[in-house]
Parts: C-alpha cells; sequence; structure tokens
C-alpha cells in the first residue's frame, strides 16, 4: 500500500515539472446563440429542463422575451423552435415582460421542473409548467402585480408543493400553493414591510432544518428574517450594524473562511449618489450570527457591482469570488478575488480571465455547462450581447490541487469511493473527516477512528450524494491537517 502511494506522488510531482499555469476562463461565446442574447439579461439560471443529464440555460430578459438555451451535453447550446418561450401579454408592445429574476421548483409535482419568472414593472409574473421535455405552457392562474425585483420558494405549510415569496418594491408577497396550479396569498406570513426587496436568499440560520431568508435591500440595511412553522420574523440583530448607507443588488453565500457555515457577500451600487460602494463581507459566527470582516479581507472597490458568485476556481478547496459590474469607470467589468483559505480576497482577474469585452454587467451564473466537472461561467449583460466562458482545467497546477506530500485523496472526480491516505503514521485517536457541500452544509462525518498509530487510510462512500462539488477538510482534534475539493459524478 506504502509503495503505491508513493509512485502515485512521485507521478504527481513529476507532473508537477511539466504543467503551466494560464487563464482559468476562456471566452466561449460560439456556444451559444450570442446574437439572441441582447435582451438585457437580468438573470441567469441553469438546470436541466428537458430530461436528458445536462444543464440548460434560462435567461430573464427586460422588456425582452426570455430564453431558453438547450444543451447538446458538451456545452454548447442552441434554441429550439418547439421550445421558445410564449409571450403572456400580446398587447403590451414589447415581446415579453419586465423579467427580473428566475426559480425553477416542481410546482404540480409531476417529476420535472417548472419555471416562475417575477416582473417589475409590467404587469405579469409567469409562471410555466414543463411538459418533461422542455416545452413549457402557462397556467391558467395569475398573479396579482406587484414591482417584483426577487422570488424565493419552499414549503412553508408542510404539504410537500413549493410556495412562492415575491420579493417587490413595498409589502413583500406570500402564495400558498393550493396544489392545482393555483395560488393563495397569505401575505400575513411576512412582516409589514415598505422597503425595496433586491434579492432573497435561502438560509438555515437557526439550526431548526427550515429554511430561513437573508434579504437584500435597496436602500438601508440588509434584514434577516426567521422561519417559524412557515411564518417570518425579522431578527435583523443577527446582521452586523455597519451604519452606512447600503444600496445592495445581490446576497451572495458561500464559506469564505472554511469554517464549514456559510457567509455573506453584499454587491453593491451607488445610483442614488449617497450610497456607499464598498462590497460587504459577513463572517458567520456558526450560530447565524454575522460580524463585518470587510476591512482587512476585501480589496477597495469603487464600482457598481451588481452580482457575485464563490467558486473554487483554482481548485485549492476554498471558496474564492467572481463579481460583475454595472459601472467600473476604472477598469474591467469583471472580476476575480482568490481566496488566501483564511477568507481574505485578493485581485486576480488578470491571471483568471482570457480578456473579453463586457462593458456593463447584470448577473452572472455559475455552474459545470460541459459536464467535465468544473464549473463554467455565464456573464448576462446590459444592452449587449452575454458571454459565456468555459473553464479550462489545464490552466490548474500541481499546487492548485492542494495535494500535499504526506496525504493524497482519490479517486476524484468519484461516482461513490474517496479515499483520503497518509504516508506517514499518525495517531488517529483525535482525527475526524469532514464533508460539505458548496452552500457549507455538513453532509458527511466520520470520526472514531481508533487509537492504532500508523498510515491512515480511509474510504468514505459519496455514492448517496447528488452530483456536484463537495470540500474535504482532515482534522487532528481542532487543527486542520488538509483541505481539498472533491467531485462526485
Amino acid at each position: 500500500m506504502k509503495f503505491s502511494i508513493l509512485c502515485f506522488l512521485f507521478l504527481l510531482f513529476s507532473f508537477h515539472e511539466m504543467s503551466a499555469q494560464g487563464p482559468y476562463f476562456i471566452p466561449s461565446n460560439g456556444n451559444i446563440p450570442v446574437a439572441n442574447t441582447s435582451v438585457n439579461s437580468m438573470d441567469i439560471e441553469s438546470a436541466d429542463v428537458d430530461g436528458d443529464g445536462d444543464l440548460d440555460l434560462v435567461i430573464a430578459g427586460e422588456f425582452r422575451r426570455n430564453l431558453l438555451f438547450i444543451n447538446d451535453g458538451s456545452g454548447v447550446f442552441a434554441e429550439d423552435a418547439s421550445r421558445l418561450f410564449p409571450e403572456k401579454n400580446v398587447n403590451d408592445g414589447f415581446p415579453g415582460e419586465d423579467s427580473e429574476d428566475i426559480v425553477f421548483a416542481d410546482f404540480d409535482q409531476d417529476s420535472d421542473l417548472d419555471i416562475l419568472f417575477v416582473s417589475e414593472d409590467s404587469l405579469f409574473h409567469e409562471l410555466l409548467v414543463n411538459d418533461g421535455a422542455g416545452h413549457f405552457t402557462f397556467i391558467a392562474f395569475d398573479f396579482p402585480s406587484s414591482t417584483g425585483n426577487a422570488v424565493a420558494v419552499l414549503d412553508l405549510n408542510n404539504d410537500d408543493y413549493p410556495d412562492i415569496i415575491i420579493g417587490n418594491n413595498g409589502q413583500n408577497n406570500v402564495y400558498i400553493n393550493n396544489q392545482d396550479l393555483s395560488f393563495t396569498a397569505e401575505n400575513n406570513r411576512w412582516p409589514k414591510n415598505s422597503e425595496g426587496t433586491q434579492d432573497l436568499k435561502l438560509i438555515d440560520l437557526d439550526g431548526d432544518a427550515d429554511l430561513d431568508i437573508i434579504e437584500g435591500i435597496d436602500l438601508g440595511e440588509n434584514n434577516v428574517l426567521i422561519n417559524n412553522n412557515g411564518f417570518f420574523t425579522e431578527e435583523n440583530n443577527r446582521l452586523p450594524n455597519t451604519g452606512l448607507i447600503l444600496e445592495t443588488r445581490k446576497i451572495s453565500l458561500g464559506d469564505a473562511n472554511g469554517d464549514g457555515h456559510s457567509d455573506i457577500y453584499v454587491s453593491t451600487v451607488n445610483f442614488i449618489g449617497t450610497a456607499n460602494l464598498q462590497n460587504r463581507l459577513y463572517l458567520n459566527d456558526g450560530n447565524g450570527f454575522f460580524t463585518d470582516a470587510t476591512n482587512g479581507s476585501l480589496p477597495t472597490s469603487l464600482q457598481n457591482t451588481l452580482d457575485a458568485v464563490f467558486l473554487d476556481y483554482d481548485d485549492d478547496g476554498d471558496m474564492d469570488l467572481i463579481t460583475t459590474d454595472f459601472q467600473n469607470p476604472t477598469g474591467t467589468n469583471y472580476h476575480a478575488f482568490e481566496n488566501d483559505g483564511s477568507g481574505v480576497f485578493v485581485e486576480t482577474t488578470t491571471d483568471v480571465f482570457e480578456a473579453f469585452g463586457l462593458n456593463t454587467g447584470v448577473s452572472i451564473h455559475s455552474a459545470d455547462f460541459n459536464n467535465d466537472s468544473y464549473a463554467d461561467l455565464y456573464f448576462g449583460n446590459f444592452q449587449e450581447t452575454d458571454d459565456l466562458l468555459l473553464f479550462d482545467p489545464a490552466a490548474l497546477t500541481i499546487d492548485d490541487f492542494n495535494s500535499s506530500i504526506d496525504i493524497i485523496a482519490y479517486p476524484n472526480p468519484t461516482k461513490g469511493p474517496f479515499r483520503i491516505a497518509s504516508i506517514n503514521s499518525m495517531d488517529s485517536s483525535e482525527l475526524s473527516i469532514q464533508l460539505h457541500n458548496i452552500k457549507g452544509q455538513l453532509v458527511v462525518e466520520k470520526t472514531n477512528f481508533g487509537k492504532s498509530v500508523q498510515p491512515l487510510d480511509i474510504t468514505l462512500d459519496l455514492s448517496h450524494l447528488a452530483t456536484g462539488t463537495y470540500f474535504y477538510s482532515l482534522f487532528d482534534d481542532d487543527a486542520l491537517i488538509t483541505k481539498g475539493k472533491v467531485i462526485k459524478e
């Protein structure tokens, strides 16, 4: 066993001598019908809408038609004339609603994903049901008009049907699913509010196994809504009181400092002229209370940032950041920030991206579009065409894989068995292994290895986990020995 591990490491480090690092993300607009994307792409989401095992793209257009791009399985997308979204209101003089946000859910519980678009300055929120093959039709029910900018879906009354929260400019709306593709308003489930909601992010903050909400507000302090049996109460003491005027556009969740808990990145703008432009980083203490770690953790930002995603682009086991700007007078409107592992970020844009033309960014979406186990990027832009960038695995060096001379973890990717082994002997009585998903949730933990002093050789069974990216950590008592990323196929 020790011989085989040593041979593996020899080959690994021999490869390191030959490897060279280049840009991680390569512009790939030839893979999308780029000319069709001049729709002011306010939101982008992906899901397998046609049941063929790959991720398709859905794009929300502002007073334009919404787009559905079907994936051929290799990250090449096309529009299918038989799957174009229908138009809800053909008499309003423009080819779509003012779509601002997208959510997928199986609203009719027929085992496929339906789509809801929420609209801000037009009449209709649009819920379309899927026939299972990616053909969508409107439901008969019409939601009351509201100035919607955000939407969240969760089961509020424990009937296994998804309910809906629409974040508005003013009072937010809660709609309970009647199980027949109609909905009943129950706004008493949400506190009275007059702010403008820009984003709603679901997260279990209080550890009671239901989903709470972090609400991004377009002017003022952001909100925390704690879920109590489907009714929400504000607990804003969970967020830091910065004393700043913030004009929030997006809330992004990810484990910034590697402690297994989701932290908050706040994308901010200054369209009103008096708001603070610095994006914020709030760290979770593990109990759903946050401290402001912006100073010392984030570079100074003077641009209007509309969206951000956490992802581990350098494959070193911690969450880096990608952002997009609506306006940046001093440089490019896309950025990459590398995490040092403790939640301190340094800009590495020119190393991460092969340069591409983006003038006015609105939204970002990250997912594995070409089934190579690495996250790709889609940038939604304003008054210009969008941009698809595919990840180039050749950019990774051995250092990026976070391999250590003492401990290796393989196979990676894996369909089930995942082995962690050491060359040197270790006192395994205090060892523990944790596996977290990309939301920072603990999904696997293994302890109690006994008191033997010998090389570690543990195999975890990940076959029950959904496909995707996970992060493993090996601890000796409370001290971190190693960490890394594993792809579950």
